[in-house]
């Protein structure tokens, strides 16, 4: 008897009073199960598992094979599901007890399923009340029975597999942000920046956060790996933001908190098209000429604190005036001592550098033209 209340107790601390709902998400949260359940999926097979065990279950269990306090993981779960009979967990959910079990419900309860195995699942967590997850070889379908309830889990693989998808499009994405804000600043370096380039990086900056935005929404839904997902969206999107906000402010001046919003409601149409975005947030033709303010500039030198930013954009009338101003023009700036003007200028020295020579010669003729000191 003293056995018997062990293991209720066991039972209790397990699943206790939970609704459904907080054993789906206890299921999901228990990475062995869940990704054993997956790996079944996957592998086109099917699967009838008792999450814990009781003197009931123990009465309706007939034959199969005793592996009690053999640890589990996803591979080795997946592998014990290859064989016909159920598999049974402690109740603590980190071991399984028994494999290819044979259970033997009562017929005469009323079940809705038609295949054997979700009637079989049905009748017996009705009879233990202890969770049963069936996965139908056939359909690739996950069910919870419970509480005489029934949860189709499916949705949530699905959910799951959508994610990664989605993670896949936002590295893709990313990248190509990543390249169009080269090519931006290299057009810029030789002063060749056109509406185009501009509005070409705002629409995939936009195309980035949105996709991010997504993703956020598609794991509250599923509630699987919130932090690995989460820290992979942040390192996608870092920095990404700052960038379009800076862009905005460099193209637009005053007006780039109001572009901002307008690019933000733009509808998701409307961002397949360079030449739309350009018109929403106000910027010239497509192949006018502009010149930066200077502001994403300085951000990428990381040597300038943001006063001192606000500081050099009032003392210089635009990137290229920053990019080739002599060292004494910077320490002429108030703020500006020798240590931060050198930093300055070598930063520049090799942004310069790095442009393809044939617009070196660009780039020489500017440097030359700008205000030289007496």
């Amino acid at each position: 008897m003293a056995e018997s209340g062990n293991l209720f107790a066991s039972l209790k601390a397990v699943v206790g009073d939970r609704t459904t709902q907080e054993v789906v998400e206890r299921l999901f949260s228990h990475r062995p199960i869940r990704d054993g359940l997956e790996r079944i999926l996957q592998a086109r097979e099917g699967a009838l598992i008792v999450l814990g065990s009781n003197p009931d279950l123990q009465y309706i269990s007939v034959d199969g094979l005793q592996i009690a306090s053999v640890g589990f993981d996803a591979a080795r779960l997946s592998e014990v599901a290859k064989m016909d009979g159920a598999i049974i967990l402690d109740n603590s959910w980190k071991s399984i007890l028994t494999a290819n079990a044979h259970l033997s419900p009562p017929v005469d309860l009323p079940t809705t399923e038609s295949g054997s195995r979700h009637r079989t699942a049905q009748r017996t967590a009705h009879v233990t009340g202890l969770p049963v997850v069936t996965v139908s070889k056939d359909r690739a379908v996950v069910t919870l029975y419970f509480n005489s309830e029934q949860a189709d889990l499916t949705p949530r693989w699905t959910i799951h597999r959508r994610i990664l998808h989605h993670l896949q499009i936002l590295v893709m994405m990313r990248k190509r942000f990543d390249e169009a804000e080269e090519h931006l600043l290299r057009m810029e370096l030789l002063g060749l920046v056109t509406s185009r380039d501009v509005a070409h990086v705002l629409r995939l900056g936009e195309l980035v956060v949105r996709a991010a935005s997504g993703i956020e929404a598609m794991v509250v839904d599923s509630a699987q790996d919130p932090d690995t997902t989460a820290a992979v969206v942040a390192d996608r999107v870092f920095e990404v933001e700052r960038l379009v906000q800076l862009t905005l402010m460099d193209y637009l001046g005053d007006d780039w908190d109001e572009a901002r919003g307008t690019l933000a409601g733009l509808m998701g149409h409307k961002l397949a098209y360079t030449w739309l975005v350009d018109t929403e947030v106000g910027l010239a033709d497509l192949d006018a000429e502009l010149i930066p303010r200077g502001h994403r500039l300085l951000y990428r030198t990381g040597v300038v604190t943001k006063r001192l930013r606000v500081v050099l954009l009032g003392d210089f009338p635009d990137a290229q005036a920053l990019l080739h101003a002599p060292l004494e023009r910077f320490m002429e700036v108030k703020g500006v001592g020798h240590k931060t003007a050198t930093r300055l200028r070598h930063y520049f020295d090799r942004l310069l550098a790095a442009v393809h020579p044939i617009g070196q010669r660009v780039l020489t003729d500017g440097r030359n033209s700008y205000n030289p000191l007496p």
